[in-house]
């Protein structure tokens, strides 16, 4: 087996590597298991397309507007939008005084172990994979435990976190609950049901990557409300703008069958290359892709590259629905949809696509009322900006496991 994972726009530099490498942890302990994969050092292939796309030619001159005469004389928008921040922290103070995951668990469980997840910066791959194994073990166990939430959530439920007054009593206690969770369930001589690869989790205690984001968390929030939102005031900084730079570059120079474009160029080979891995394992190929990376990949399954045979394809958080409905692909047929076709036949090299959208996520599309084949599924992050939210969410990684595990569902 082997896996390709395609990004979305706007990603550069260390912080991007950094993700990546705790997403691949992610793909080994719950995707690729789930898929059917034999080996734990079949590889997964990252290409980095993003460098490929020109820089802007006035070094992003087109931002600055500090200095320009106003039109007008009305004040700025962020001073009521910082006095609200301030009204929020003011109506909970705890949420600054180390209380930052015992707030959101008092709500939700879940909540604060997604909060800590996407916080995590590992120093080595052997603390990033203990950290993902734990905070995997820690939403099987709120799944467990509440049945998917449906029995309940927070302190109403798990009565333990009202004896939880700061964070790093909370992960304490919460590696204490996982550890008599995991004797409970050895104990119960089969007459529990056991969920699915809870062994697989380890019982690692606290990893430091996990302590150390409790602190970063706690210091970034009372930073914020120390200083307002001034910072989050300005419409666009070069990261934004790479956003719309890199799906107009992707577009300008995606080239053609003869001729590719550069991006077009990197992720064929980079499937290319997984495919022959996954030939050589014996075991099925998956690429996953995110936001922009989705189009890129329709682009060079449907067009440029329709030899290569995918037996899973994920997307998440991708506009693949909406560039057909505008015919922005190379294979787009404008006509369709007509009375002879409904929608877009399904790409013949792809044997399962499942399509992840977050209601919330701006984005994100569907892509079943277009595409025929395409199984849409709908994940509720609960994240403040849920675009970002899904490769870093261990519920998210459970419950794709889980799904492509079953199978197709009729």
């Amino acid at each position: 087996m082997a896996l390709v994972h395609v990004h979305g726009i706007g990603n550069r530099g260390a912080v991007d590597e950094r993700r990546a490498a705790l997403r691949d942890s992610w793909f080994r302990l719950a995707l690729l298991p789930a898929a059917g994969c034999r080996s734990s050092e079949v590889p997964i292939l990252n290409p980095r397309w993003g460098a490929l796309l020109p820089p802007p030619a006035w070094n992003w001159a087109s931002l600055r507007v500090d200095g320009v005469e106003a039109l007008g004389d009305e004040g700025p928008v962020v001073d009521s939008v910082a006095e609200m921040v301030n009204l929020v922290v003011a109506a909970a103070p705890d949420v600054t005084e180390g209380r930052v995951l015992v707030t959101a668990a008092r709500t939700s469980l879940l909540w604060a172990v997604e909060l800590l997840a996407a916080s995590v910066e590992a120093r080595s791959a052997d603390e990033r994979d203990a950290t993902v194994a734990f905070c995997a073990r820690a939403v099987a166990y709120w799944a467990w435990k509440t049945g998917d939430g449906r029995r309940g959530d927070g302190v109403g439920f798990f009565a333990w976190l009202g004896e939880v007054e700061v964070d790093v009593d909370f992960l304490d206690h919460l590696d204490e609950e996982l550890k008599a969770w995991q004797r409970e369930m050895k104990d119960s001589g089969g007459e529990k049901d056991v969920p699915d690869g809870w062994e697989t989790f380890g019982g690692v205690p606290v990893p430091r990557p996990a302590r150390a984001a409790v602190r970063r968390l706690n210091a970034v929030l009372a930073k914020t409300v120390a200083g307002g939102v001034m910072a989050a005031s300005r419409r666009f900084m070069p990261k934004g703008a790479l956003l719309f730079a890199d799906v107009a570059g992707y577009l300008a120079a995606r080239g053609s069958v003869e001729r590719p474009g550069p991006v077009v160029e990197l992720v064929g080979k980079a499937l290319d290359d997984a495919a022959g891995a996954a030939r050589a394992y014996g075991d099925p190929l998956i690429v996953v892709a995110h936001s922009m990376g989705g189009n890129i990949v329709h682009d060079i399954l449907s067009c440029h590259r329709p030899d290569v045979r995918i037996d899973l394809l994920v997307t998440v958080g991708t506009q693949v629905g909406l560039f057909e409905e505008l015919k922005l692909f190379a294979a787009s047929d404008p006509s369709v949809p007509s009375p002879q076709a409904a929608k877009v036949p399904a790409l013949p090299n792809v044997t399962r696509w499942i399509n992840v959208v977050d209601v919330r996520d701006p984005l994100a599309f569907a892509a079943g009322p277009v595409f025929a084949g395409a199984e849409d599924l709908v994940f509720h992050s609960g994240a403040l900006l849920p675009h970002g939210a899904y490769l870093t969410s261990p519920d998210f990684h459970r419950r794709l496991a889980q799904r492509v595990a079953e199978g197709v569902r009729s």
